[in-house]
């Protein structure tokens, strides 16, 4: 069992914060389960593009909360099982027990999974400074709503000055 957090002072168990431990995919993410099961929450590296530019490899970290059907809504980044992998993606559709997921950094790529393939929702980003921004604020909320309306092509221009940052 991990012990409390002291790297990000988020009063929570943490599964990576600054150090590097090689830990296969299904060890880490079947611990990271067993807490979130147990009502913890746990905060993660980010590891991947998927989610550019909210969301960068290797520099935001998020905490993850245990998912109630109030906090499973549209624009919402949500962990899911995904033919037998963890993704990290943000809800862009729900319909019935049907939901869409799909990357901030991926243009017309989609994942499709059901409620019971979620396993927990991002409550709050810890940026590469320490600051932490929940996810339910307002501002958090506008800018995720504006970046999915935001046209496709337009994304791309965006995704593409981003990348080369």
């Amino acid at each position: 069992m991990p012990s409390k957090c002291r790297g990000c002072h988020c009063s929570t168990y943490c599964a990576i914060l600054d150090m590097k431990l090689k830990v296969s995919n299904k060890i880490f993410f079947s611990q990271v389960e067993q807490l979130i099961t147990q009502g913890e929450t746990v905060t993660i590296a980010i590891k991947g593009n998927s989610m550019r530019p909210w969301l960068r490899d290797g520099q935001e970290k998020v905490i993850l909360k245990a998912h109630t059907a109030e906090n499973i809504k549209i624009g919402a980044i949500a962990l899911f099982r995904y033919k037998g992998r963890h993704i990290l993606h943000r809800i862009i559709n729900i319909n019935g027990n049907n939901i869409t997921f799909a990357g901030d950094g991926n243009i017309g790529i989609y994942e499709y999974g059901t409620m019971q393939d979620i396993i927990a929702v991002v409550k709050c980003i810890i940026t590469p400074k320490g600051r932490i921004i929940e996810c339910d604020s307002r501002i958090w909320r506008v800018k995720s709503r504006l970046w999915l309306a935001t046209p496709l092509i337009v994304r791309r221009v965006i995704l593409g000055i981003a990348r080369r940052l």
